[in-house]
């Protein structure tokens, strides 16, 4: 495991940004399992005894602080249009600060922090470079410690055009699309990002598809390995959509990797698509794609057998950090990565 990550994510790609009030509090793992967030880091600074927040922090219109001074910081309402700007701004129905280190391009001289922020210490940070989003998060007492100063110095490296260090030390935590930085802390307050599918815009296939109650035929076997319950929508719908030439290709699957094939998510109902950040018009929508993982086997395995069966139709993505390989029995050919 490492012991620091930066990554960036493009501003188009962003469904939403999230400041999650960790109440009654929970790990990093548990808050992921929870919300299927694609990136999770660690706050701005709090009181670890009171819960207080030090630093201004706005979520979904909700001001948990508001100190006696200005600051810039970060300000967004939904999170695709999230921006540097002073703060407190009474506009952004969200907006976070703590120290900032670089601004318009430039690294500030002169940083702001108390001394229990100083030392060489584990440091998560936000910023923005030419139209993404920004993260960083290192572990505290490894070898990626710095001082503030030296963490200014490092993003500026990276091209970072603005960026304010969050809360650090043993609070230092975070999740990259499973690239992690562990700690026993549970801090008060995280930053969640959610990301849009990949999957490229679909249209109603012409494909036959088979109408189930998952209450009434969820143990029902559409094939050797696969039952109607399987394929039922995550948000707990009665209603299942399934495809035949889906449950075709997916057996075959199994049947070709001899390991079991699990269904993370296929029939969606619009609502939840939506929820989710699906495509347009997902494929999973109509009942015609699972979302799978082969257990034993990565995803561009997993992809490359579904592209041999499929030539010359039917949608494969690989998703290589999430885990997971979409399979789709679309008419046309369409491959992407997510």
């Amino acid at each position: 495991m490492a012991n620091e990550y930066a990554v960036s994510v493009p501003l188009e790609r962003i469904r939403r940004v999230q400041i999650y009030i960790n109440s009654p509090r929970k790990t990093v793992a548990q808050i992921k399992a929870a919300t299927g967030a694609d990136y999770i880091l660690n706050g701005t600074l709090y009181n670890m005894t009171t819960g207080a927040v030090n630093c201004h922090l706005k979520a979904d219109g909700k001001v948990l602080a508001r100190p006696n001074y200005s600051v810039y910081g970060y300000k967004w309402d939904e999170g695709p249009e999230i921006r540097m700007g002073i703060l407190p701004a009474t506009e952004a129905q969200n907006y976070i600060a703590c120290t900032p280190l670089l601004l318009n391009g430039q690294k500030l001289t002169k940083l702001t922090y108390d001394a229990g922020q100083g030392g060489k210490r584990g440091r998560s940070a936000m910023g923005m470079k030419y139209g993404k989003l920004c993260l960083y998060c290192s572990a505290d007492g490894s070898q990626a410690a710095r001082t503030p100063e030296q963490l200014r110095d490092l993003l500026y490296a990276f091209g970072w055009t603005s960026a304010v260090m969050l809360d650090g030390g043993g609070s230092s935590q975070c999740d990259f699309e499973g690239q992690t930085i562990k700690s026993s802390r549970k801090v008060q307050h995280l930053l969640l990002i959610y990301t849009k599918d990949n999957e490229p815009r679909g249209e109603k296939p012409m494909v036959t598809i088979n109408a189930y109650s998952k209450k009434a035929d969820g143990g029902k076997k559409l094939s050797t390995n696969f039952t109607v319950k399987e394929f039922a929508c995550n948000d707990g719908s009665d209603a299942v959509l399934v495809a035949p030439d889906l449950v075709k290709v997916l057996q075959s699957i199994r049947s070709h990797f001899k390991a079991p094939v699990t269904i993370n998510s296929a029939y969606r109902t619009p609502q939840y698509n939506d929820k989710v950040g699906g495509a347009a018009q997902s494929q999973h929508c109509y009942g015609t794609a699972a979302d799978i993982t082969v257990k034993g086997h990565k995803p561009a395995e997993v992809a490359a057998y579904a592209r041999e069966i499929m030539p010359d139709w039917g949608g494969v993505g690989i998703y290589a950090k999430k885990g997971f390989t979409h399979v789709d029995v679309r008419e046309v050919r369409a491959d992407w990565e997510g």
